[in-house]
Order: C-alpha cells, then sequence, then structure tokens
C-alpha cells in the first residue's frame, strides 16, 4: 500500500485527539468553504447552459446575487435569518404499504409537539414530469404553499444525488429559476435546513433531522423516478391488467383515458 503523504488529511480519529478545538473548527469551516465553492461553481454552470448567468445580476434576489458572486456564505445568510426554524422529527404517510394505488402521493413531515408540518404532494402529468406543492402549516392555521412544476427525471435524479451528501448545498428549481418559486436543501454533519422561496416574496423554512432527511430523500426517490426507471412495466401493468369491476370495451373501441389524456397517472 503506498504511503500517504505529509498533507493527506488523516483517516484514523486518534491524531485528531491531540488537535485543539479552535483548530478542528478551523478545519471544518475550510471543509464547508470548499464544499460551498464547488456548489457555487456547479450552479454557476447551470446558470450559464440556461443562459440565466448574465440576468443573476440585475434580476435575481440580492442574495443569490451576493452568493453567486462569493460576497456570501449564503449557509450561514440563511441560517442566521431563520435562527429559530423548527425541527421536523417524524412523518406521516397518505398511503400505506400494501393501500391501492392513488393519483397522487402525499407525505407530512412534522415536529414533535405537531405545532408545524411541511406536506408534500406530488402527481406525473402525461409527458412524465413531475408537478409537487410544499406546504408549510403553522399551528393547523395558517399555511403557505410552494409549487414545482414541469420537473423532468433527469433533473429530479440530479437533485436526489446531491441531497443525499453529507454536506453540500442544493438548489431545486426549474429552468424558471427565481421567477417562480424555488427551494435550497442545505445539509451539513447530515442535518439539513430546507429553504422555500416565492417569487411574490414570501418564504418558508425547516430543519430536518438526519433521519428525516433520509425518510425525505427515500420517498422523492420513489415518488420521482418510479415511473422513469420502469415505464415498460407500467405500460404493460396498465393495459393488460384491469382491476376488479373493470369491463374491457369491445375491439375495436378506447378508453375514454387515452395516451395524450392531461390525468395524473395511478401509480402509487
Amino acid at each position: 500500500m503506498p504511503e500517504r503523504s505529509r498533507n493527506d488529511t488523516p483517516t484514523d480519529p486518534a491524531p485528531y485527539r491531540d488537535i485543539s478545538a479552535a483548530e478542528l473548527i478551523r478545519i471544518t469551516r475550510a471543509f464547508t468553504r470548499r464544499v460551498t465553492n464547488q456548489d457555487r461553481q456547479r450552479l454557476a454552470r447551470d446558470l450559464r447552459e440556461s443562459g440565466h448567468m448574465r440576468s443573476v445580476a440585475s434580476d435575481a434576489p440580492i442574495d443569490l446575487r451576493q452568493f453567486f458572486a462569493g460576497e456570501i456564505d449564503l449557509d450561514d445568510d440563511l441560517s442566521q435569518r431563520y435562527v429559530n426554524a423548527v425541527l421536523l422529527s417524524h412523518i406521516r404517510l397518505l398511503q400505506a404499504p400494501g393501500d391501492p394505488p392513488r393519483c397522487r402521493a402525499a407525505a407530512t413531515f412534522n415536529s414533535q409537539d405537531d405545532s408545524v408540518s411541511m406536506n408534500v404532494d406530488a402527481f406525473h402529468d402525461a409527458a412524465g414530469d413531475i408537478h409537487m406543492n410544499f406546504t408549510f402549516t403553522l399551528l393547523s392555521t395558517l399555511s403557505q404553499r410552494f409549487s414545482l412544476n414541469g420537473v423532468p427525471p433527469v433533473d429530479a435524479r440530479r437533485w436526489l444525488e446531491l441531497m443525499r451528501r453529507d454536506s453540500g448545498i442544493t438548489f431545486l428549481w426549474t429552468h424558471a429559476r427565481w421567477e417562480k418559486p424555488y427551494f435550497i436543501f442545505v445539509v451539513r454533519e447530515h442535518f439539513a435546513r430546507f429553504y422555500a422561496f416565492s417569487p411574490q416574496g414570501y418564504e418558508a423554512s425547516v430543519r430536518l433531522t438526519p433521519d428525516m432527511v433520509t425518510q425525505l430523500c427515500t420517498w422523492l426517490e420513489k415518488v420521482w423516478l418510479s415511473q422513469a426507471d420502469e415505464p415498460a412495466q407500467l405500460e404493460s401493468s396498465a393495459l393488460n391488467m384491469p382491476h376488479a369491476g373493470e369491463h374491457r370495451s369491445a375491439p375495436g373501441n378506447h378508453s375514454s383515458a387515452s395516451a395524450g389524456d392531461s390525468q395524473p397517472t395511478l401509480d402509487w
């Protein structure tokens, strides 16, 4: 086995016992700053490819302008703005395993005392794109809803890869960027902060435990990618497996739900 360079980061936890707390904090901040810079470069590349990079300086919200200019640490800026964001620690699913399929999937993430919740519901359209609503509710009285529409599976797959990292910043937005509702998902040491923004000026934020991050990503993978990964199987199931009580049409007749229908597919 080749010898490790003197400048390599130690893999054995024992050497860290002799490092002071201040030095450990410095190392952690340096690592976080490096990851943030990589995320900024990736996002800037995406904006250039979509033609939005020139409009950042004039049209984007001020915090995004400063972030892409390297003037602020977006993670630190948002965490200070939402310093008392509620921690969501348990989840409820609309559909339990074994239940018949529904036209939409929904999951509700709640705080320990159920005073704050984040409800996520989604469905696919006829083209296979994903439509989602994130609804933040306070004391079952006041809600704010943010819609994320027309997400292609290729973007959803990429988001999941980024959201499952130990540390990093992920933007969940369509090609409309900040002109439509968008989300910022920040993970630090497996804990996450989830921010929602609307072009109308209202915002929301929650925190997620590591277990909730895992649950959210697992649920989103099923919601986002189940159709994309098994299109042939789903089509065969829809055409050749009638449900109880279903009557087959006579030869030559067609079902009222054609391939071009805009109704959401029932695959949940």
